[in-house]
């Protein structure tokens, strides 16, 4: 940054020349000589190749302090043009886990059961979807089912067996629309257009499947910092 202050430096050094030079010039009569050259000497710029730097750096030293971390001199001294801020939102803005926000059932069950089965089916997994639903079940203080099985597709979504006493039990199904699709679960119009909805406020949209027929889903919303606007 310090070749950009220079520059900018001479560009201003240029642009007073003329003037200097008509100023002592005119003063040569009544300065004498010395005084003539004194003008040129102390012109507007001379010293800011020294200053300029070292109050970059000042200023440098500042945002540290306030723990801002900045590129380089040249980024702070395009603050003054920005008009956009764009910023990475997993991680920066918002917290890795998201937050159920909302429960919606399809197939005649209350809100607490639907999510006590998406619950039991994530309940062995570790990723940000099963964790927003574990907390929400356990923020309810719902009652968890054991898994008879598990069987996990990457990205897709997950499919367990609940025990049933010996019995045949339910099988679950919980993840994307396109896990649906592969498990053949076919998905109302107005749940098409629920997801259409969150994807567009940039929110998830998890489905939730008992059996052959879609049950419900649970939308989930990034889980904003405490100190994001703050920051």
């Amino acid at each position: 940054f310090d070749q950009a202050i220079r520059s900018r430096v001479s560009t201003l050094q240029d642009k007073t020349v003329p003037a200097l030079f008509l100023l002592a010039g005119g003063s040569l009569p009544w300065l004498g000589l010395n005084g003539a050259l004194a003008i040129l000497w102390y012109a507007p710029g001379t010293r800011m190749n020294l200053f300029g730097p070292m109050s970059m750096l000042n200023f440098l030293h500042i945002c540290s302090q306030k723990r801002i971390l900045l590129k380089d001199g040249r980024s702070l001294e395009l603050l003054a043009d920005i008009d956009t801020v764009v910023f990475d939102k997993t991680g920066t803005l918002t917290i890795e886990q998201p937050t159920v926000s909302q429960i919606t059932s399809t197939g005649g069950l209350s809100e607490e059961e639907l999510l006590i089965y998406a619950a039991a089916a994530e309940y062995k997994q570790t990723h940000p979807v099963a964790k927003a639903i574990l907390t929400a079940a356990a923020e309810r203080q719902l009652h968890v089912p054991t898994i008879d099985d598990a069987r996990y597709e990457i990205g897709y979504g997950v499919k367990v067996q609940l025990a049933a006493d010996g019995e045949v039990g339910k099988t679950i199904r919980v993840g994307s629309e396109r896990f649906m699709d592969l498990e053949g679960i076919s998905i109302p119009a107005d749940i098409k257009a629920q997801q259409a909805a969150c994807h567009t406020h940039g929110y998830s949209l998890v489905m939730v499947a008992i059996d052959a027929e879609l049950s419900g889903t649970i939308e989930l919303r990034p889980t904003v910092r405490p100190e994001a606007k703050e920051v």
